[in-house]
Protein backbone atom coordinates (compact mmCIF):
# COMPACT_ATOMS: atom_id res chain seq x y z
CA UNK A 1 0.00 0.00 0.00
CA UNK A 2 0.86 3.63 -0.56
CA UNK A 3 -0.23 6.55 1.80
CA UNK A 4 -1.07 9.77 0.45
CA UNK A 5 -1.51 12.82 1.96
CA UNK A 6 -3.13 15.91 0.75
CA UNK A 7 -4.14 19.36 2.84
CA UNK A 8 -5.93 22.72 2.57
CA UNK A 9 -7.23 25.42 4.43
CA UNK A 10 -9.31 28.27 4.39
CA UNK A 11 -10.27 31.53 6.57
CA UNK A 12 -13.17 31.23 8.49
CA UNK A 13 -13.34 34.08 10.55
CA UNK A 14 -16.41 36.08 10.94
CA UNK A 15 -17.09 39.70 9.73
CA UNK A 16 -17.39 42.32 11.87
CA UNK A 17 -20.35 43.77 9.80
CA UNK A 18 -22.94 42.41 12.48
CA UNK A 19 -22.62 41.34 15.70
CA UNK A 20 -20.55 38.36 16.52
CA UNK A 21 -21.07 36.47 19.76
CA UNK A 22 -18.10 34.72 21.10
CA UNK A 23 -18.25 31.73 22.29
CA UNK A 24 -16.99 29.70 25.82
CA UNK A 25 -17.44 32.08 28.65
CA UNK A 26 -20.50 34.10 29.31
CA UNK A 27 -23.17 35.54 27.37
CA UNK A 28 -23.17 39.17 25.27
CA UNK A 29 -19.24 39.01 24.90
CA UNK A 30 -19.46 40.79 21.52
CA UNK A 31 -16.46 41.02 19.00
CA UNK A 32 -14.86 44.11 18.51
CA UNK A 33 -11.66 43.45 17.00
CA UNK A 34 -9.90 40.31 15.14
CA UNK A 35 -6.78 39.77 16.46
CA UNK A 36 -5.34 36.53 14.30
CA UNK A 37 -7.65 34.82 11.36
CA UNK A 38 -9.92 31.34 12.17
CA UNK A 39 -9.34 28.56 9.90
CA UNK A 40 -10.57 25.56 8.53
CA UNK A 41 -7.74 22.89 7.94
CA UNK A 42 -8.26 19.81 6.45
CA UNK A 43 -6.03 16.95 6.46
CA UNK A 44 -6.80 14.08 4.00
CA UNK A 45 -5.05 10.49 3.91
CA UNK A 46 -5.25 7.55 1.10
CA UNK A 47 -4.04 4.41 0.71
CA UNK A 48 -5.53 1.76 -1.83
CA UNK A 49 -8.44 0.69 0.37
CA UNK A 50 -9.42 4.23 2.65
CA UNK A 51 -9.64 7.52 2.00
CA UNK A 52 -10.10 9.57 5.30
CA UNK A 53 -10.21 13.29 5.63
CA UNK A 54 -10.06 14.85 9.13
CA UNK A 55 -10.84 18.26 9.65
CA UNK A 56 -10.20 20.60 12.37
CA UNK A 57 -12.14 23.95 12.82
CA UNK A 58 -11.10 26.68 14.77
CA UNK A 59 -14.42 27.24 16.40
CA UNK A 60 -15.96 26.40 19.81
CA UNK A 61 -17.88 23.22 18.74
CA UNK A 62 -19.60 21.67 15.81
CA UNK A 63 -22.72 19.18 16.21
CA UNK A 64 -23.19 15.99 14.43
CA UNK A 65 -26.48 17.07 11.80
CA UNK A 66 -24.31 19.73 10.35
CA UNK A 67 -20.88 17.07 10.14
CA UNK A 68 -23.04 14.80 8.75
CA UNK A 69 -24.24 16.99 5.89
CA UNK A 70 -21.04 17.82 5.33
CA UNK A 71 -19.93 14.36 5.28
CA UNK A 72 -22.86 13.63 2.31
CA UNK A 73 -21.95 16.48 0.47
CA UNK A 74 -17.52 14.93 -0.01
CA UNK A 75 -19.72 11.67 -0.01
CA UNK A 76 -21.66 12.19 -3.33
CA UNK A 77 -18.55 13.64 -4.90
CA UNK A 78 -15.86 11.10 -3.84
CA UNK A 79 -17.76 7.98 -2.97
CA UNK A 80 -16.36 6.18 0.24
CA UNK A 81 -14.60 9.22 1.66
CA UNK A 82 -14.82 8.86 5.54
CA UNK A 83 -14.91 12.43 6.82
CA UNK A 84 -14.33 13.88 10.74
CA UNK A 85 -14.87 17.20 11.94
CA UNK A 86 -13.55 18.44 14.43
CA UNK A 87 -13.53 21.45 16.44
CA UNK A 88 -10.22 22.83 18.79
CA UNK A 89 -12.84 23.94 21.18
CA UNK A 90 -11.69 27.97 20.61
CA UNK A 91 -12.96 30.22 23.43
CA UNK A 92 -12.52 33.18 21.22
CA UNK A 93 -14.46 32.71 18.26
CA UNK A 94 -18.24 32.82 17.08
CA UNK A 95 -21.00 30.92 19.11
CA UNK A 96 -21.92 27.74 16.30
CA UNK A 97 -23.87 26.78 19.33
CA UNK A 98 -25.77 28.56 20.70
CA UNK A 99 -25.29 29.11 24.18
CA UNK A 100 -23.59 32.54 24.35
CA UNK A 101 -25.80 35.18 22.49
CA UNK A 102 -26.65 38.21 24.06
CA UNK A 103 -28.82 36.43 27.15
CA UNK A 104 -29.59 33.40 28.34
CA UNK A 105 -32.75 33.10 26.05
CA UNK A 106 -31.36 34.10 22.82
CA UNK A 107 -29.11 31.97 20.90
CA UNK A 108 -25.76 33.58 19.74
CA UNK A 109 -25.66 31.57 16.59
CA UNK A 110 -25.88 33.54 12.99
CA UNK A 111 -27.38 31.30 10.66
CA UNK A 112 -25.79 32.83 7.84
CA UNK A 113 -22.26 32.21 9.04
CA UNK A 114 -22.82 28.34 9.72
CA UNK A 115 -24.54 28.01 6.08
CA UNK A 116 -21.46 29.60 4.57
CA UNK A 117 -19.03 27.28 7.03
CA UNK A 118 -20.77 23.87 6.10
CA UNK A 119 -19.15 25.42 2.06
CA UNK A 120 -16.13 26.16 3.19
CA UNK A 121 -16.05 22.81 4.86
CA UNK A 122 -16.90 21.39 1.80
CA UNK A 123 -14.38 23.04 -0.49
CA UNK A 124 -11.89 22.97 1.85
CA UNK A 125 -11.86 18.76 2.12
CA UNK A 126 -12.49 18.49 -1.86
CA UNK A 127 -9.40 20.50 -1.81
CA UNK A 128 -7.00 18.43 0.06
CA UNK A 129 -8.06 15.53 -1.66
CA UNK A 130 -7.05 17.18 -4.82
CA UNK A 131 -3.56 17.77 -3.60
CA UNK A 132 -2.43 14.29 -2.63
CA UNK A 133 1.32 13.06 -2.42
CA UNK A 134 2.91 9.94 -1.46
CA UNK A 135 4.27 10.52 1.94
CA UNK A 136 6.54 9.06 4.97
CA UNK A 137 4.91 8.75 8.30
CA UNK A 138 7.15 9.88 11.63
CA UNK A 139 4.70 9.86 14.95
CA UNK A 140 5.53 10.29 17.91
CA UNK A 141 4.58 11.57 21.60
CA UNK A 142 5.97 13.68 24.64
CA UNK A 143 5.23 15.45 27.79
CA UNK A 144 5.17 18.74 27.93
CA UNK A 145 5.00 19.60 31.98
CA UNK A 146 4.21 23.05 33.25
CA UNK A 147 1.74 24.52 30.66
CA UNK A 148 -1.37 22.66 31.71
CA UNK A 149 -3.29 22.38 34.56
CA UNK A 150 -6.50 20.87 35.84
CA UNK A 151 -8.53 23.43 37.53
CA UNK A 152 -11.66 20.58 38.76
CA UNK A 153 -9.04 18.19 39.97
CA UNK A 154 -5.60 19.21 40.51
CA UNK A 155 -4.20 15.73 40.78
CA UNK A 156 -4.68 14.75 37.34
CA UNK A 157 -3.51 16.33 34.52
CA UNK A 158 -2.61 14.95 30.98
CA UNK A 159 0.40 16.85 29.59
CA UNK A 160 0.70 14.68 26.71
CA UNK A 161 1.34 15.71 22.93
CA UNK A 162 0.41 13.26 20.22
CA UNK A 163 2.57 14.11 17.09
CA UNK A 164 2.76 13.09 13.28
CA UNK A 165 4.67 14.41 10.78
CA UNK A 166 4.19 13.36 7.33
CA UNK A 167 7.60 13.91 4.77
CA UNK A 168 8.15 13.82 1.34
CA UNK A 169 9.21 10.29 0.21
CA UNK A 170 12.47 11.12 -1.79
CA UNK A 171 13.66 14.49 0.13
CA UNK A 172 12.36 13.43 3.42
CA UNK A 173 11.51 16.89 3.98
CA UNK A 174 7.87 17.74 6.07
CA UNK A 175 4.62 18.07 4.44
CA UNK A 176 2.64 18.67 7.10
CA UNK A 177 2.90 18.53 10.71
CA UNK A 178 -0.16 17.19 13.46
CA UNK A 179 -0.17 18.14 16.69
CA UNK A 180 -2.87 17.27 19.31
CA UNK A 181 -2.76 18.63 23.41
CA UNK A 182 -5.34 18.70 26.09
CA UNK A 183 -6.02 21.42 26.73
CA UNK A 184 -9.00 24.17 26.34
CA UNK A 185 -7.99 27.11 24.12
CA UNK A 186 -8.58 29.88 26.79
CA UNK A 187 -5.03 31.62 27.39
CA UNK A 188 -7.22 34.60 26.75
CA UNK A 189 -10.48 35.08 29.43
CA UNK A 190 -13.77 36.11 29.90
CA UNK A 191 -12.92 39.85 29.28
CA UNK A 192 -11.07 39.40 26.22
CA UNK A 193 -12.93 40.74 22.92
CA UNK A 194 -10.71 40.14 20.49
CA UNK A 195 -11.31 37.10 17.66
CA UNK A 196 -8.09 34.70 18.21
CA UNK A 197 -7.15 30.61 17.59
CA UNK A 198 -5.32 31.58 21.12
CA UNK A 199 -2.57 29.39 21.91
CA UNK A 200 -2.96 26.94 18.78
CA UNK A 201 -2.59 29.76 16.27
CA UNK A 202 0.67 30.69 18.10
CA UNK A 203 1.74 26.92 18.13
CA UNK A 204 0.97 26.16 14.37
CA UNK A 205 2.51 29.51 13.32
CA UNK A 206 5.36 28.59 15.03
CA UNK A 207 5.84 25.16 13.56
CA UNK A 208 5.34 26.22 10.02
CA UNK A 209 7.92 28.81 10.51
CA UNK A 210 10.09 26.41 11.23
CA UNK A 211 9.35 23.02 9.17
CA UNK A 212 8.01 25.86 5.69
CA UNK A 213 4.83 23.27 6.03
CA UNK A 214 1.60 23.37 7.60
CA UNK A 215 0.37 22.27 10.81
CA UNK A 216 -3.13 21.30 11.56
CA UNK A 217 -3.98 20.96 15.66
CA UNK A 218 -6.33 18.97 17.49
CA UNK A 219 -7.60 19.46 21.00
CA UNK A 220 -7.34 15.71 22.99
CA UNK A 221 -9.44 14.98 26.43
CA UNK A 222 -9.49 18.66 27.81
CA UNK A 223 -12.48 18.36 30.10
CA UNK A 224 -12.66 19.14 33.59
CA UNK A 225 -11.24 21.67 33.41
CA UNK A 226 -7.87 21.35 31.83
CA UNK A 227 -6.43 24.79 31.04
CA UNK A 228 -3.65 26.73 30.65
CA UNK A 229 -1.58 27.15 33.40
CA UNK A 230 -1.15 31.08 33.17
CA UNK A 231 -1.96 33.94 35.22
CA UNK A 232 -2.39 37.10 33.18
CA UNK A 233 -4.51 35.68 30.45
CA UNK A 234 -2.82 37.65 27.93
CA UNK A 235 -1.65 37.08 24.35
CA UNK A 236 1.98 36.81 25.36
CA UNK A 237 0.93 34.52 27.48
CA UNK A 238 -0.80 32.54 24.66
CA UNK A 239 2.40 33.10 22.53
CA UNK A 240 4.76 31.24 24.78
CA UNK A 241 2.86 28.61 25.45
CA UNK A 242 2.06 27.91 21.53
CA UNK A 243 5.78 28.18 20.99
CA UNK A 244 6.22 25.83 24.32
CA UNK A 245 4.34 23.30 22.57
CA UNK A 246 5.72 24.04 19.14
CA UNK A 247 8.86 23.57 20.39
CA UNK A 248 8.42 20.02 22.31
CA UNK A 249 6.55 19.10 19.32
CA UNK A 250 9.61 19.70 16.87
CA UNK A 251 12.03 18.26 19.11
CA UNK A 252 10.34 15.03 19.52
CA UNK A 253 9.83 14.48 16.54
CA UNK A 254 13.52 14.95 15.53
CA UNK A 255 14.38 12.53 17.32
CA UNK A 256 12.61 9.72 15.89
CA UNK A 257 13.05 7.98 12.45
CA UNK A 258 10.46 7.75 9.42
CA UNK A 259 8.59 4.82 10.02
CA UNK A 260 7.41 2.20 7.71
CA UNK A 261 6.77 3.95 3.98
CA UNK A 262 3.14 2.73 3.53
CA UNK A 263 1.64 2.35 6.78
CA UNK A 264 -1.94 1.04 6.49
CA UNK A 265 -5.21 3.21 7.02
CA UNK A 266 -7.75 2.31 8.80
CA UNK A 267 -11.37 3.41 10.58
CA UNK A 268 -13.96 2.06 12.52
CA UNK A 269 -17.24 3.82 13.39
CA UNK A 270 -19.81 2.96 16.43
CA UNK A 271 -22.84 4.52 16.93
CA UNK A 272 -23.77 5.26 19.96
CA UNK A 273 -27.28 6.25 21.53
CA UNK A 274 -27.34 8.50 25.28
CA UNK A 275 -30.28 9.42 27.22
CA UNK A 276 -30.63 13.01 27.90
CA UNK A 277 -31.02 13.70 31.40
CA UNK A 278 -30.04 16.77 31.78
CA UNK A 279 -32.62 19.86 33.08
CA UNK A 280 -30.53 22.64 31.61
CA UNK A 281 -29.98 20.94 28.22
CA UNK A 282 -33.56 20.12 28.19
CA UNK A 283 -34.33 23.73 29.29
CA UNK A 284 -32.21 24.98 26.12
CA UNK A 285 -33.68 23.00 23.75
CA UNK A 286 -37.31 24.15 24.82
CA UNK A 287 -36.09 27.47 24.59
CA UNK A 288 -34.40 26.97 21.20
CA UNK A 289 -30.76 27.95 22.30
CA UNK A 290 -29.58 24.58 21.26
CA UNK A 291 -31.07 22.25 18.53
CA UNK A 292 -33.28 19.49 19.55
CA UNK A 293 -31.99 16.43 18.15
CA UNK A 294 -33.50 13.24 20.56
CA UNK A 295 -35.50 10.66 19.38
CA UNK A 296 -38.26 9.36 20.36
CA UNK A 297 -37.15 7.43 23.31
CA UNK A 298 -35.15 10.68 24.17
CA UNK A 299 -31.78 9.95 23.11
CA UNK A 300 -29.17 11.81 21.05
CA UNK A 301 -27.56 9.70 18.65
CA UNK A 302 -23.91 10.39 18.26
CA UNK A 303 -20.52 8.05 17.54
CA UNK A 304 -17.05 7.08 18.29
CA UNK A 305 -14.45 6.78 15.28
CA UNK A 306 -10.73 4.37 15.99
CA UNK A 307 -8.37 5.53 13.20
CA UNK A 308 -5.36 3.49 12.66
CA UNK A 309 -2.47 4.81 10.75
CA UNK A 310 0.20 2.45 10.98
CA UNK A 311 1.67 2.92 14.60
CA UNK A 312 -0.81 5.91 15.51
CA UNK A 313 -3.53 4.77 16.89
CA UNK A 314 -6.77 7.92 17.32
CA UNK A 315 -9.44 7.65 19.21
CA UNK A 316 -12.37 9.97 18.66
CA UNK A 317 -14.61 11.24 21.01
CA UNK A 318 -17.77 13.39 20.63
CA UNK A 319 -17.37 15.83 23.47
CA UNK A 320 -14.89 16.98 26.06
CA UNK A 321 -13.64 13.87 27.77
CA UNK A 322 -12.16 14.07 31.32
CA UNK A 323 -8.72 13.76 31.65
CA UNK A 324 -9.04 10.46 33.31
CA UNK A 325 -10.87 8.54 30.84
CA UNK A 326 -8.49 10.19 27.96
CA UNK A 327 -5.95 8.88 29.67
CA UNK A 328 -6.82 5.27 30.45
CA UNK A 329 -8.52 5.27 26.68
CA UNK A 330 -4.69 6.09 25.30
CA UNK A 331 -3.46 3.04 27.83
CA UNK A 332 -6.34 0.66 25.97
CA UNK A 333 -5.29 1.75 22.72
CA UNK A 334 -1.85 1.20 23.81
CA UNK A 335 -2.51 -2.24 25.25
CA UNK A 336 -4.35 -3.06 21.84
CA UNK A 337 -1.53 -2.56 19.74
CA UNK A 338 -0.83 1.01 19.16
CA UNK A 339 2.77 2.07 20.08
CA UNK A 340 1.31 6.00 19.52
CA UNK A 341 -2.44 6.93 20.84
CA UNK A 342 -4.03 10.01 21.26
CA UNK A 343 -7.63 10.85 22.01
CA UNK A 344 -9.44 13.76 19.27
CA UNK A 345 -12.34 15.78 20.97
CA UNK A 346 -15.08 17.31 19.86
CA UNK A 347 -15.16 15.34 16.86
CA UNK A 348 -17.96 14.80 14.46
CA UNK A 349 -20.39 15.96 17.44
CA UNK A 350 -20.28 18.56 20.91
CA UNK A 351 -22.19 16.76 23.87
CA UNK A 352 -20.19 18.67 26.43
CA UNK A 353 -18.40 16.85 28.90
CA UNK A 354 -17.94 13.50 29.19
CA UNK A 355 -17.10 12.27 33.02
CA UNK A 356 -15.95 9.31 34.94
CA UNK A 357 -20.08 7.71 35.88
CA UNK A 358 -17.66 7.12 39.65
CA UNK A 359 -16.72 11.21 39.55
CA UNK A 360 -20.63 12.37 38.41
CA UNK A 361 -22.18 14.12 41.18
CA UNK A 362 -25.06 16.72 39.60
CA UNK A 363 -25.57 19.31 41.57
CA UNK A 364 -28.96 20.49 43.54
CA UNK A 365 -28.79 23.76 41.90
CA UNK A 366 -27.45 23.68 38.59
CA UNK A 367 -27.24 27.45 38.36
CA UNK A 368 -25.04 27.21 41.47
CA UNK A 369 -22.64 24.01 40.44
CA UNK A 370 -19.84 25.06 42.89
CA UNK A 371 -17.35 22.24 41.91
CA UNK A 372 -19.35 20.20 39.66
CA UNK A 373 -20.12 22.61 36.75
CA UNK A 374 -19.07 19.73 34.45
CA UNK A 375 -22.07 17.83 35.34
CA UNK A 376 -24.28 20.64 33.94
CA UNK A 377 -22.86 20.64 30.60
CA UNK A 378 -22.94 16.77 30.33
CA UNK A 379 -25.87 14.97 28.77
CA UNK A 380 -25.54 12.54 31.76
CA UNK A 381 -23.90 10.31 34.02
CA UNK A 382 -24.12 7.21 31.58
CA UNK A 383 -22.60 9.64 28.91
CA UNK A 384 -18.77 8.46 29.62
CA UNK A 385 -19.40 4.88 30.69
CA UNK A 386 -21.79 4.43 26.74
CA UNK A 387 -18.25 6.23 24.81
CA UNK A 388 -16.01 4.15 26.56
CA UNK A 389 -18.16 0.73 25.92
CA UNK A 390 -18.37 1.60 22.31
CA UNK A 391 -14.39 1.56 22.54
CA UNK A 392 -14.15 -1.33 24.32
CA UNK A 393 -16.16 -3.08 21.54
CA UNK A 394 -13.59 -1.72 18.74
CA UNK A 395 -10.77 -2.90 20.24
CA UNK A 396 -11.97 -6.25 20.73
CA UNK A 397 -13.32 -6.76 17.13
Amino acid sequence: MTLSVGYAQDVITPSLDRPVYLAGFGQDRRAKTIHDDLYVRALALKDEKTTLILAALDLIGFFRQPALEVAQRIQEIIPGAQVIVASIHNHHGPDTMGLWGPNQRTSGVDPAYLTKLKEQLVTTCLSSLAKMQPARLKTTSVQVPGVVKNARDPGVVDDELTLAQFCHVKTKKPLLSFFNFPCHPEVLWEHNPHITADYPGFLRGEVEAATAAPCIFFSGALGGMLTPDVSEHSFEEAEAMGRTLANAGLDALDKVTLSDPSPAISLQKREIRIKLSNILFKFAFRTGLLPDTRNRKGEIVTEVNLVRLGPLWLATVPGEMLPKLGMALKADLRRAGAEIAGVIGLANDELGYILPREDFRYPLNPFKPGSHYEETMSLGKKTGPKVVEAFHSLLSS
